[in-house]
């Protein structure tokens, strides 16, 4: 009798290990090369009371090549060498005062607090994701011209099913910026632009798609993402 029963025990038992489902880590979906899919790091998911231990160890180690790869500029007789710094004055990436945009979501501060930690996440696919960027709104909400911050060299036009279309754009000094929810896109691959020429609309994309229409800016310097206000002139 023992027997049987710790047979049909046995079999209870792995029946019901047959039918739980495996528990899966949050991960980037794939398809940008920005803010995450083809070119964007892998993060597993994230919860908001371990936002200043887990995001942040996770933050430092994707930084180190996690999921993608950065973007190769083209030539660019304005690059920059180890014996010559080359100083690049930014502007805002928007048609007319900066005054009369918002900053729906900031950067993800890497130091900061837990608050200042979940306030600069990004929700998608049941994981949180450190906002490497800012947003850029108008007051109303509707499409505005995206003009570029710095002069530089398009090295690349995308079109990404997550991030919307996307304009990479290294500058003399370097730094690499991204444009990217565009509604649409007035430069090509290889061009030569000047700070404050038109790129492009602003748009929306699926990755923030509760953000609504709006342009998603990010600047790398040396191949990690910092605060873009850092360089951007105060509002």
């Amino acid at each position: 009798m023992d027997e049987k029963k710790n047979s049909n025990s046995s079999q209870t038992t792995k029946q019901n290990e047959k039918a739980a489902p495996e528990k899966t880590t949050g991960s980037k979906p794939v398809g940008k090369t920005r803010r995450v899919l083809s070119k964007r790091w892998m993060y597993p998911a994230i919860y908001l009371g371990a936002a200043a231990l887990i995001i942040g160890l996770m933050y430092a180690k994707s930084q180190m090549g996690g999921g993608g790869t950065q973007p190769t500029a083209g030539s660019n007789p304005a690059q920059t060498t180890s014996a010559q710094a080359v100083s690049v004055t930014y502007k805002w990436p928007v048609m007319g005062s900066a005054q009369s945009y918002k900053i729906p979501l900031g950067y993800f501060p890497v130091k900061g607090s837990e608050q200042q930690q979940a306030n600069a996440l990004v929700f998608y696919d049941n994981a949180y994701y450190p906002h490497q960027g800012i947003d850029i709104q108008s007051a109303t909400k509707k499409p505005f011209q995206v003009t570029a911050a710095a002069s530089g060299v398009v090295t690349k036009v995308d079109n990404n099913k997550l991030y919307g279309q996307t304009v990479e754009v290294k500058s003399a000094d370097g730094n690499i910026e991204y444009y990217e929810s565009l509604g649409n896109v007035t430069v090509k691959q290889g061009d030569h632009i000047d700070a404050g020429q038109t790129i492009g609309t602003s748009g929306t994309n699926q990755f923030e798609s509760k953000a609504g229409n709006h342009l998603y800016f990010q600047v790398d310097k040396s191949g990690q993402p910092i605060d873009p206000t850092s360089v951007l002139p105060k509002r």
